[in-house]
């Protein structure tokens, strides 16, 4: 599989208060959210390289400023009317 890697200071870990793994965590989650909410990838996509369930997700993404809802008007038509 292949992978990013996110050079940063040690500095960054002390500021945040968190520990590498946490702020790795955060890190693939911010990216999930955002390219979720840019509509290159799905809920499920998005949750998957954020490395958690659609469900807890879909939790985490109001904090994020976005919405779990991401259609454009023919997509809401599609999922409103299955057509």
């Amino acid at each position: 599989m292949p992978t990013a890697h996110i050079p940063y200071d040690a500095k960054l870990l002390v500021a945040s208060g968190r520990s590498a793994e946490e702020t790795e965590r955060e890190f693939r989650l911010v990216l999930a959210a955002k390219l979720y909410e840019l509509g290159r990838l799905s809920l499920g996509q998005a949750a998957e390289l954020a490395g958690r369930s659609k469900a807890d997700f879909m939790f985490e993404l109001a904090p994020l400023g976005v919405s779990i809802f991401n259609f454009d008007a023919e997509g809401l038509k599609h999922e409103i009317h299955g057509s």
